[in-house]
């Protein structure tokens, strides 16, 4: 998949006589400090998946009642049905999922990701929302914070891939304990021949905010 997307962008480019767009292949934003901040942000805590990957599956399944699943399903769309996910395809949005995270109550808090697949056509655009109950379990309080991300499914390269997306940041958690992700679908985009959203994983990490100015390093 590298290469052909590799060959694919070179051979776009030379054809268009332009320069090589940012989204041709996913990168990163991430570089480590130091090796404790690259150590934490390698150990995920949770991390629930459509399918099996390890000898253990921690499945990714949602919350049930009426904060549960609506328009969503799962199943594997490729002709050889061997890559399940959570599925909406609804031209009109508003289908919507709710996961949760039980973690520990931690002060500094968890980063959360969700993995979803990128693709150069059919996809759709929605928003993923984290509610932070923190210790609250029960939730006989509202959610200390709120953090919302909008997300699109669509890129330009042609290659379909699997793709984390962090959806609270490290510098500012939204995440310290138990907390609930949901994600809501928006109408199909103008122009766009669908309007699928495909959900793959759900983790989580300790946050590992960057170094302030003037913070020292210690061996």
């Amino acid at each position: 998949l590298i290469v052909h997307a590799l060959a694919s962008a070179e051979r776009r480019s030379c054809e268009e006589k332009g320069v090589m767009q940012r989204d041709v292949m996913p990168l990163t934003t991430f570089v480590a400090e130091d090796v404790r901040q690259l150590e934490v942000r390698s150990q995920y805590l949770i991390a629930r998946d459509v399918a099996r990957m390890y000898s253990r599956w921690d499945k990714l399944v949602p919350m049930s009642g009426s904060s549960g699943t609506v328009g969503f399903e799962l199943y594997a769309d490729d002709e050889l049905k061997q890559r399940p996910g959570w599925i909406a395809t609804n031209p009109l949005g508003k289908s919507t999922i709710t996961f949760s995270i039980e973690l520990p109550y931690e002060k500094e808090g968890y980063a959360v990701y969700l993995a979803i697949l990128r693709s150069y056509k059919g996809m759709g655009t929605f928003r993923a929302e984290v509610r932070d109950y923190g210790d609250d379990s029960k939730k006989k309080m509202p959610p200390k914070k709120i953090t919302t991300k909008d997300i699109d499914g669509l890129w330009a390269s042609p290659i379909s891939v699997w793709s984390d997306v962090q959806v609270t940041g490290d510098d500012d958690p939204g995440c310290t304990g138990y907390c609930e992700v949901t994600v809501i679908t928006n109408p199909k985009v103008n122009g766009r021949d669908g309007n699928k959203v495909k959900l793959l994983t759900l983790s989580a990490r300790r946050c590992s905010p960057s170094a302030k100015p003037g913070r020292k390093h210690h061996s």
